[in-house]
């Protein structure tokens, strides 16, 4: 039998070989620390606040009146119309999602007297009396589609939070098809849920976003916004696309699926008027 003689090198060379290997492992390095806010008010009503931390780049706002950006950019601004003393808290992310967090208090000395009268607020509201929305159908029959479903791809189809794009309804009569919704500024942002007219109404608020058309509703919900086939999760968020909004029509639409091809995804929509 042929014997192998290995050189000492490359027997050396063989057993290491042969070793269980260590993965290089490295210390995490120090979180965020020193975090502060700090405020700039040209605007009374519409404040910037500016965070700042050592080593720390993800941030996360609660602006202390119902809004909550996250994740944001290290300055943030919110719409404070009324009167009153607000929190903004900003919770600060460093490597290995190590936080750290500072908060600041805001104060309101009086309310924005221009409020009623600002574009999307006067339509919704009513300039602030109170404005009350219904939905656009006969709730006899349920006709036209007046919370359906739709594509989720509104880049590809822009114009498909339409009714007239709907891809039809779950349930032709829907639970709240009878109730309606009214937003207000009494003394507040004020909104209040119906389930059917004339029922005592439960009462919450709500946020508007005028830039990017967006209306978050607060306790409790709209109109049948986890009605048959909605995605639950997607309808909890209450946040909602302004697509249409006029004296007498308001058409909101939530993204529920994304689209990963063209044409896919799912969104809802729902169609109100005015209430003569």
């Amino acid at each position: 039998m042929k014997k192998h003689i290995y050189p000492a090198a490359a027997l050396i060379t063989l057993l290491a070989a042969c070793e269980p290997q260590q993965m290089e492992t490295r210390e995490m390095g120090p979180g965020p620390a020193n975090a502060r806010i700090e405020t700039k008010a040209t605007d009374p009503y519409n404040p910037v606040f500016t965070a700042k931390a050592d080593r720390g780049y993800i941030f996360h706002w609660d602006m202390g009146n119902g809004q909550t950006i996250a994740p944001g950019a290290n300055s943030a601004t919110s719409y404070y119309p009324f009167a009153g003393t607000y929190t903004v808290g900003v919770t600060i992310y460093g490597e290995g999602a190590q936080e750290t967090s500072a908060e600041t208090t805001y104060k309101v000395a009086k309310t924005d007297p221009t409020i009623a009268n600002k574009p999307v607020w006067k339509e919704l509201t009513g300039g602030g009396a109170g404005r009350t929305w219904v939905y656009n159908t006969n709730p006899l029959t349920g006709s036209p589609d007046y919370c359906y479903q739709t594509t989720g791809d509104l880049v590809n189809y822009p114009d498909n939070w339409m009714p007239s794009a709907s891809w039809g309804q779950c349930d032709r009569i829907t639970p709240d098809i009878n109730g309606e919704m009214t937003f207000d500024l009494d003394g507040g942002i004020n909104f209040t849920y119906h389930h059917v007219a004339g029922d005592t109404g439960v009462k919450g608020t709500f946020i508007l976003d005028t830039e990017k058309m967006t209306l978050t509703v607060k306790n409790p919900f709209i109109l049948d916004h986890n009605a048959a086939c909605t995605n639950s999760a997607a309808a909890a968020t209450g946040v909602y696309q302004i697509k249409k909004l006029t004296d007498d029509e308001l058409v909101l639409w939530q993204l529920q699926k994304a689209p990963t091809t063209p044409g896919s995804g799912e969104g809802w929509g729902w169609s109100f008027k005015r209430k003569p």
